[in-house]
């Protein structure tokens, strides 16, 4: 009778045991995964873009200082999550519970690549001018004027503070008239009085000679297309076939195309005023970089001729927005450049009102992104939504210029356990 009561209290305690594992498995293993995701999936992303910035923002504040900005990427965070059960069991001699004690716990071990930008790569993506096709952006809500203030050198030879772009300018600068233009477009633009277009235009200067249009079939017509190409009519039963070339065309609508604004619009960028639209080309396009600079002409005059920047380029000028402590300005440890009257001339006036990097000795409170360099805070207001708006978007412009090569190069590969 003792013996069947010893067996029956052990068979007792070993069911005891497995239902314990069973239940702290059940409840690691069922919350884990779902869990796991999200408590660390919105932490991961606040950390990348809190980090994106403060990398952005301290590459502005070098260049403003003439040092070398230096980009390290965080292409891949892998996040292994551990977990472990166990129970004990109070044996024969007894204890509170005939089921025993269970214990689990639960480890997140992430793995995080780090990949510097150098060589080829980073040259590529800092040094070659942008495209005029990027202004589709703004069809997507990108602000006219932040958006011609940051990309562009000169409009129809309209300077934006061309020095502003140099690391050590000897010369003092000015973009008041080039402002002044592109905040007539930007009030167009609120008023919905203009738009973005693509076109097409046929080459006439790209032409062959004239054939039989019995010599043109489907065949000829489909693979001209293909290729760029059209047949036009010359008369006389003649065809020849002519290049036809994608276009930006900013277009006026009907009750703007005589306001005063495009009147004074035409006028600061040499426009002919009272045109409906206006085809947009960058200095640097095949059509307009072969041979030596020309006057514009009447036809010309129809045309937005864009001097693109880089991206190094653009970072130098917004790094002219960098308030200098007086400190730095009196011990030479920043470049400064004589204004008219000889004293330091403020270059943050280039940037006012777009774009300013406040500084204090002290870290700030409640700054939308700080980072110390050189004993000194500098950082973005919380308020200061128009630089935050910019910081956002020269991300963006970046990652346009960033070859596909991106993460060819050396990574660095940190475990992380605890």
């Amino acid at each position: 009778m003792q013996e069947r009561g010893r067996r029956s209290a052990r068979r007792r305690r070993r069911i005891g045991r497995a239902l314990v594992l069973l239940a702290a498995w059940a409840a690691l293993s069922g919350c884990l995964g779902p869990g796991a995701v999200r408590f660390t999936r919105m932490r991961y992303n606040e950390v990348v873009r809190e980090t994106n910035d403060q990398q952005l923002l301290m590459n502005l504040v070098r260049l403003r200082y003439a040092d070398s900005p230096v980009f390290i990427d965080l292409p891949t965070i892998i996040s292994q999550f551990e977990l472990a059960a166990g129970g004990s069991d109070p044996g024969p001699s007894g204890s509170q519970t005939n089921f025993g004690v269970a214990g689990g716990w639960a480890r997140d071990t992430p793995t995080i690549n780090y990949h510097p930008r150098e060589g080829r790569e980073i040259a590529k993506a800092l040094l070659t001018p942008l495209s005029a096709d990027l202004f589709s952006v703004i069809n997507a809500g990108a602000s006219i004027e932040q958006l011609l203030l940051l990309t562009i050198n000169d409009l129809n030879d309209v300077p934006n503070a061309p020095r502003a772009t140099t690391l050590t300018p000897t010369v003092s600068d000015d973009n008041a008239e080039f402002l002044r233009g592109i905040r007539l477009l930007e009030a167009l633009r609120d008023r919905e009085g203009t738009e973005l277009a693509i076109g097409t235009t046929d080459l006439s200067d790209d032409m062959s000679d004239p054939i039989d249009k019995d010599a043109v079939d489907g065949g000829h017509l489909l693979d001209a297309a293909t290729k760029g190409y059209a047949f036009r009519s010359q008369g006389n039963g003649r065809m020849a076939l002519v290049r036809r070339q994608k276009d930006l065309f900013l277009k006026i609508r009907a009750p703007f195309v005589n306001s005063h604004e495009m009147a004074e619009f035409a006028r600061i960028f040499h426009l002919t005023p009272g045109l409906d639209r206006y085809r947009i080309r960058s200095e640097l396009s095949d059509e307009t970089s072969s041979g030596p600079p020309k006057p514009l002409d009447d036809h010309d005059r129809g045309t937005i001729y864009l001097n693109m920047r880089s991206v190094l380029q653009i970072m130098t000028f917004l790094s002219k927005g960098v308030c200098v402590p007086e400190e730095h300005v009196r011990s030479g440890v920043v470049p400064m450049t004589p204004g008219p009257d000889g004293r330091p001339f403020d270059w943050t006036r280039i940037t006012a009102g777009n774009f300013f990097i406040a500084s204090q000795k002290h870290r700030p409170k409640d700054a939308e992104v700080a980072v110390e360099y050189r004993g000194y805070w500098f950082y973005i207001a919380p308020q200061d939504v128009r630089s935050r708006a910019i910081l956002s978007f020269l991300e963006v412009l970046f990652a346009l210029q960033e070859s596909g090569e991106r993460f060819a190069g050396p990574a660095l590969t940190l475990p992380l356990g605890g």
